[in-house]
């Protein structure tokens, strides 16, 4: 499973199982919530695994934040959006140098600063966008030249259909467990750690890779799917136009 086509990082998934054990000197309400949880099995990877593959199939909008590394090279990035990317914000930073890329109703921006122009274009001409764009929104006709850094392709870059072929039957470890507040199913494997929501639909939670720094490593959350709240355009003083941008 791929982290992203962003960073290339490959991810499995994985998770665990725990039984809810109370001590002797435990209250009637430590009890009850044992028993809540209890009641909370947790499935095997081969039977949630597909429903998170279904589940991710029919998103229509979610919100991605992942820190990865590939090497020596360490990054970061927040996309949120639809899946179809008529409304989408992407955020990436690696080092010093940084990017937004902003869709609304099929029309892009992008607002790099200058050490991203500077790796892009070369420090003259990155002091000249400096100076003429510096904390505004550049419209551009070709935000692809960036990559395409939707939620839609970049679900499709995590290949879902091996949830249940692939990576289900690599796990060694699943419990229940606690994630930010959230009840979530936990399953682990040699180099991969996978949290699928156990309450509600089966999504897709978190991802972490443990394996080596060479073949990439890191973590993604996801979360808001299904529930974006729609970018709005930048006020048209703040929007410059750049030519050929």
């Amino acid at each position: 499973m791929l982290l992203s086509a962003t960073a290339g990082v490959l991810l499995a998934l994985t998770g665990c199982s725990a039984a809810v054990e109370q001590s002797a000197g435990a209250s009637t309400a430590g009890s009850e919530a044992a028993s809540v949880e209890a009641e909370i099995v947790v499935p095997e990877a081969k039977e949630i695994f597909p429903k998170t593959s279904a589940a991710l199939k029919k998103a229509t909008s979610a919100t991605v934040i992942g820190d990865i590394a590939n090497g020596s090279e360490k990054g970061n990035f927040e996309l949120s959006g639809t899946v179809d990317g008529t409304n989408s914000l992407m955020k990436m930073s690696q080092d010093d140098a940084s990017i937004e890329l902003l869709t609304v109703d099929n029309v892009s921006y992008m607002k790099p600063n200058k050490a991203f122009l500077t790796q892009r274009a070369g420090a003259e001409a990155a002091k000249m966008l400096d100076t003429v764009a510096a904390n505004k929104w550049i419209s551009t006709k070709n935000a692809d030249q960036f990559g395409d850094f939707t939620v839609g392709s970049f679900l499709a870059s995590m290949d879902t259909d091996e949830l249940g072929t692939m990576e289900a039957p690599k796990i060694t470890k699943k419990s229940l467990d606690d994630l930010n507040g959230a009840k979530a199913f936990k399953y682990t494997g040699s180099d991969t750690i996978f949290w699928i929501a156990a309450e509600g639909e089966p999504h897709l939670l978190k991802i972490e890779s443990t394996g080596s720094a060479s073949e990439g490593t890191g973590s993604m959350t996801f979360s808001e799917w299904n529930a974006v709240k729609p970018n709005e355009a930048p006020s048209k003083s703040d929007v410059v136009s750049v030519p050929g941008l």
